[in-house]
């Protein structure tokens, strides 16, 4: 099976874990609700299964005590889907446009109770070629040896580098997110020489407040994003939830959004006169 592309004039509308503000997130209910809605991409987390199932869900751990990647998928709870399953969701509601944002769930910090880099990727990148999903499918992580990994295994698949200071800079010595890459103060130039298609910043802080909060430093400032451009990258905030916020970003020429709140993403669209993404209903 073949999947076009959306329109290059459709801004991204990135469901963030399926559209997390509205409902359960990463869910197949979730992922459902956003595809008839309208959104143009799924945006979601995955962790690997004892068994290596790759799992949709964010957090690393089951009932705050037990890891995922310890426990089988009988283990798991139903509402907690297979990347699979979010693939056979796609296909049912001939959602062809529709693309998927995978970040890999890797902890560079500490890795002990996950798995290697390359196991991880490998067996991600495996689920993705068995569903067909290869062509439709962006990586993010704010890991960049993942990143590098990913692009060693599978070139056609698209990677965006999720960045925030937090994880450029270690109280000591380098990051380990950045697993021997210098970046220095440059962090667009150092993503462009690695070869990632997107850069991914969370947009300012206090993030969840955004732009109308006094205390509000931007992070994805107009130098950023041209910056960006002119090196080929495309530039998706995350994660911005609020209106304001929402508009100022697209007024400096982001590429796309990963929100929360699709609906009120595509309220926005359309008061600034743009296209949104077309819903799948089921």
């Amino acid at each position: 099976m073949t999947f076009d592309a959306p329109p290059l004039h459709v801004f991204d509308v990135e469901a963030h874990r399926g559209g997390a503000g509205l409902w359960p997130e990463n869910t197949l209910e979730a992922f459902g609700r956003a595809l008839a809605l309208g959104v143009s991409t799924l945006e979601l987390d995955v962790h690997l299964t004892a068994e290596d199932d790759v799992v949709v869900t964010h957090d690393p751990v089951l009932d705050d005590t037990r890891m995922i990647r310890t426990l089988t998928r009988a283990d798991l709870p139903p509402t907690m889907p297979l990347l699979r399953q979010v693939a056979a969701l796609l296909d049912e509601r001939g959602a062809a446009p529709v693309r998927v944002n995978l970040e890999i769930k890797y902890d560079a910090v500490d890795a002990s109770g996950l798995t290697t880099r390359e196991a991880f990727v490998e067996k991600v990148v495996d689920a993705l070629r068995i569903d067909g999903l290869v062509p439709r499918t962006s990586i993010q992580c704010f890991d960049w040896g993942v990143l590098d990994r990913v692009g060693d295994v599978e070139p056609g698949l698209e990677r965006n580098v999720l960045v925030s200071p937090r994880y450029l800079r270690a109280t000591e010595g380098p990051s380990p997110w950045l697993d021997g890459v210098v970046v220095d103060d440059d962090v667009v130039a150092a993503a462009a020489a690695q070869g990632f298609t997107a850069i991914s910043p969370i947009h300012g802080s206090p993030y969840r407040s955004g732009v109308d909060d006094p205390a509000y430093e931007p992070y994805a400032t107009a130098v950023l994003v041209d910056a960006a451009h002119a090196a080929g990258l495309a530039v998706i905030p995350y994660v911005v939830d609020d209106a304001a916020t929402m508009r100022h970003l697209v007024g400096l020429g982001v590429d796309g959004l990963i929100t929360n709140r699709p609906d009120l993403l595509r309220e926005v669209l359309a008061d600034e006169g743009m296209d949104v993404p077309r819903p799948f209903p089921g």
